[in-house]
């Protein structure tokens, strides 16, 4: 009985230590918080992007407008949708270049060993020749410094190597590259979109592209086109803010419909009425780089960044070699869209270490609906004809004609239940002293 009670007393006496000990170890815990505040931190801090990151790629944003094959007096031709592109592009990806050659005209350029059958790449921009080369082709080649071109011509030798022409703006210069590449990958490409084609009209418009080498070459007839309908979702402005912004931000509105935020780097303004948001990095020193070499990478690489192509076909579309901005437009099947309020544009400039300036619509498309209505428009030859005759238009400055989407705005501000659409519907521009009109009854508008 006695062994009984003293195990009995030796166990109460090991609960009460117990006890203590566990009481003593609730009081005094100090959980170390500073990881899960680390983390939790880490993901409420990064900023989301507006879409998922670099979905774009550098082949499909940097690209030509349209694809023409110029054989004897006759071409045909097609607008770079996706798919023609890639079949286009991907047999002169990685290729070697036996040598470069760079030819200057005072006036018209002649160039005597280009073919009766080649193949054009037409851009809306001029753009650093080793810049498309390195970035989009994957060719090592030394070109000469600074030489921008807007045309690609793909021809072949005598020994059936392909021969690349890339041809200046202004119609004054080619360098010219002869490649180890076979001509037959080449045939083998435009034979696959050649069904894609149709007729195309060669036009002189100056003494600047009287040779087969420079005309402006635009669809004859082009085939009746269905209209679309857009239909938009507006994109938070404080997301777009998180992106551009380090640190929280000063908000100050106006009765004008703009609201002002800004901080120690930065300063945006956002109209809600027109959805337009602009940005000015301050930390910049308001200096912007016009170095093409490095702004096109640059703005492609920062944009793609954050989602801000919004997976759509966002092309490059214009560049200004004096202040160095860049100009990143809305495709639709291949076709330009155009917009008076510039909603269809992301306009960005580079500076010396990052975006200077960055203004950009924050719609972005929910859905794009087919209206399954056609319409024509008249042939090039009767556009040509009334803008050679109209008596307000020096026809030496039209430098391109093409068939795009007018972006109509269907704002409705009144009622909240409808979205913000639009409707496209083709039509022809012009591209007229280096700016882009819409054609309408024999004149620019």
């Amino acid at each position: 009985m006695n062994n009984k009670e003293h195990t009995k007393s030796i166990i109460l006496v090991l609960l009460v230590l117990m006890s203590i000990v566990l009481t003593y170890m609730v009081w005094n815990f100090s959980p170390d918080l500073s990881n899960i505040d680390n983390t939790d931190n880490s993901k409420s801090d990064k900023p989301k992007p507006l879409t998922k990151p670099m979905t774009a790629e550098m082949e499909g944003t940097i690209t030509p407008f349209q694809i023409v094959h110029s054989r004897d007096d006759k071409s045909q031709g097609t607008v770079a949708s996706g798919a023609v592109l890639d079949k286009m592009i991907q047999p002169l990806k990685n290729q070697e270049v036996k040598s470069v050659s760079h030819l200057k005209r005072e006036h018209n350029l002649v160039i005597p060993e280009l073919s009766n059958n080649f193949i054009v790449l037409d851009f809306t921009y001029d753009l650093p020749l080793s810049t498309y080369l390195s970035q989009v082709l994957d060719i090592d080649a030394k070109v000469p410094n600074n030489f921008n071109f807007d045309r690609l011509l793909i021809d072949q030798d005598h020994n059936n190597h392909v021969v690349l022409f890339a041809i200046s703006k202004d119609r004054h210069e080619v360098v010219k590259l002869k490649t180890t590449m076979k001509g037959n990958n080449v045939d083998k490409a435009f034979k696959s979109i050649e069904p894609d084609m149709q007729p195309y009209t060669e036009i002189i418009t100056n003494k600047d592209t009287i040779d087969k080498a420079t005309h402006v070459f635009a669809p004859s007839k082009p085939k009746d086109l269905k209209t679309y309908r857009m239909v938009f979702n507006t994109i938070s402005v404080e997301r777009m803010n998180s992106i551009l912004f380090d640190d929280s931000t000063i908000v100050r509105s106006s009765q004008s419909g703009t609201t002002t935020y800004n901080n120690n780097t930065g300063v945006a303004n956002y109209n809600d009425k027109d959805e337009m948001y602009h940005y000015k990095n301050l930390s910049e020193d308001a200096k912007s780089s016009s170095n093409m070499q490095e702004t096109i990478p640059g703005t492609y690489e920062f944009i793609n960044s954050h989602g801000g192509f919004l997976n759509e076909d966002y092309r490059l579309f214009k560049t200004d070699n004096r202040t160095g901005k860049l100009t990143y437009q809305r495709f639709l099947n291949g076709y330009p869209t155009f917009n008076k309020q510039n909603f269809n544009e992301i306009q960005v400039t580079w500076g010396d270490k990052g975006v200077y300036d960055y203004q950009r619509s924050l719609l972005k498309t929910d859905v794009t609906l087919n209206s399954e209505e056609s319409k024509s428009v008249p042939t090039v030859e009767s556009v040509r004809s009334a803008l050679a005759n109209h008596p307000d238009i020096d026809f030496e400055k039209v430098t391109n004609i093409a068939i795009g989407y007018d972006m109509d705005d269907k704002a409705n501000n009144e009622d909240i239940e409808v979205q913000r659409n639009c409707e496209l519907i083709p039509r022809w521009f012009v591209e007229y002293d280096g700016n882009w009109y819409a054609y309408k009854d024999g004149r620019l508008e």
